[in-house]
């Protein structure tokens, strides 16, 4: 891979510098959610959360035992993409465990005096999501000692102008060392991928999967997994992400990947959704990147019950 030199893009070395974009400092506040895509060994795995920003990083708090927390004890790269009106923001970069409880993670001064601000400004901007699940879930000592927080400092940044109506994105801004490709074509179009079978699915997840809509793609890269705006077409049809995107962040090659819809509100037993994971392979198509993924396993979620199946 080269660096490439693509039209219209601003490139910016230092990802540290990325909070000082008002239009990123706008996506990191007004962000409803972050995805974050893990690699777990058996494939790319992504799933929405709850997040805040404190001291140059994003935090993210979740269970210990969950796929995210083992995938990144033993691989820390970790993609994240944040979707506001106007913006995504895609962020790469090593996740780190924090353990309060064990003292995992904040054994230096500087990480000791973090955790209190970043604790604070997560409840802040949280707080119905906090009392979303203090309402569904069983109270008890387990709710807090069951958590941990994952600490991730960006090293690399895209952000794109966003229409989620028409389904498309625009690259503006990259920040950071990305090893970039010239934009190629496969000497075969994306074949369309077999229909899901829909009575695999709890019938609430159903419509996830019927109707177009705003998609989340966890992508392989050289830079390990990444999240990336994608647009689901429809069952049967190809998902597809911007091309220059794609061929940024050094993408064309495909591999394991995953794709995942969800909806919900704050509270826990409103959040369900959809993870299609399987071998991918993307043709470009004017200024978008068609993706056929061949799905292998689709993973559900209703508030704190999920469950897998062969699809």
């Amino acid at each position: 891979m080269t660096t490439a030199s693509f039209p219209g893009v601003e490139r910016v070395a230092d990802a540290g510098l990325l909070a000082g974009d008002a239009r990123v400092r706008e996506v990191l506040e007004r962000a409803p959610m972050l995805h974050s895509a893990v690699d777990t060994g058996r494939g790319l795995h992504v799933t929405p959360t709850a997040f805040s920003w404190s001291g140059g990083a994003l935090w993210v708090v979740t269970t210990r035992q969950s796929v995210k927390v083992r995938a990144l004890r033993r691989r820390p790269r970790v993609g994240l993409l944040l979707r506001a009106p106007g913006y995504d923001l895609v962020l790469a970069g090593q996740a780190e465990l924090v353990d309060p409880v064990r003292l995992h993670g904040v054994a230096s001064p500087e990480r000791v005096l973090d955790m209190p601000f970043a604790a604070l400004r997560y409840l802040e901007r949280n707080y119905k999501h906090v009392a979303g699940v203090l309402r569904d879930a069983t109270l008890g000592p387990g709710l807090v000692l069951d958590r941990l927080a994952i600490r991730v400092r960006p090293n690399r940044a895209v952000l794109l102008a966003s229409d989620p109506r028409a389904g498309a994105n625009e690259v503006l801004t990259a920040w950071g060392d990305w090893a970039s490709e010239l934009p190629v074509d496969p000497a075969q179009p994306a074949a369309a991928p077999k229909p899901l079978d829909l009575n695999l699915l709890p019938t609430a997840i159903r419509p996830l999967v019927r109707r177009p809509g705003a998609a989340c793609l966890a992508w392989p890269s050289g830079h390990g997994p990444l999240a990336l705006p994608a647009h689901w077409r429809g069952n049967g049809k190809p998902s597809d992400t911007d091309a220059t995107l794609l061929a940024l962040v050094g993408g064309w090659a495909g591999g394991p990947a995953g794709l995942s819809m969800d909806s919900g509100g704050y509270r826990l037993a409103s959040k369900r959704g959809v993870l299609i994971r399987g071998a991918a392979t993307a043709h470009r198509q004017g200024e978008r990147a068609q993706v056929a993924l061949a799905a292998q396993r689709l993973t559900t979620w209703e508030g704190d019950r999920s469950s897998t199946v062969p699809a």
